[in-house]
């Protein structure tokens, strides 16, 4: 039974090694049906901000960036979602399932919605 247990995680970790992961720092193609070029320049400018403070662990700071995002553009899934992401790091679950929320309510991307249901997985006690 333990046995196969083991054999079942080895093969899901085999596999998730295997995947290649989205790339995050990639914003521009969730705004091209942007109809204002200066609002997307800035949504992309602020979520690249944020992605710089994350790597930096520097995870308050992301939060106040993505914030401005999503008053710029508030249906953007990816702004939820890395805020959601941030949130985590912070511990803060139930903020976290929130925020993934919210990202789930907009997302069309089926990428970042299997992002979204493996985060909501993680921020679940």
């Amino acid at each position: 039974m333990i046995r196969g247990v083991i054999l079942s995680l080895v093969v899901v970790l085999a596999l998730l090694a295997c995947t290649t992961p989205m790339d995050v720092t990639r914003t521009r193609s969730y705004h091209e049906d942007e109809p204002d070029p200066k609002a997307a320049k800035a949504l992309n400018s602020l979520q690249l901000k944020a992605l710089e403070l994350m790597n930096q662990k520097r995870f308050q700071d992301a939060i106040e960036y993505l914030q401005r995002a999503i008053r710029i553009e508030p249906r953007e899934p990816l702004n939820w979602h890395y805020l959601a992401q941030n949130y985590w790091h912070l511990n803060e679950y139930k903020t976290c399932r929130s925020m993934i929320e919210r990202a789930r309510a907009y997302t069309e991307d089926p990428d970042l919605a299997r992002a979204n249901d493996a985060l909501f997985t993680q921020c679940s006690p």
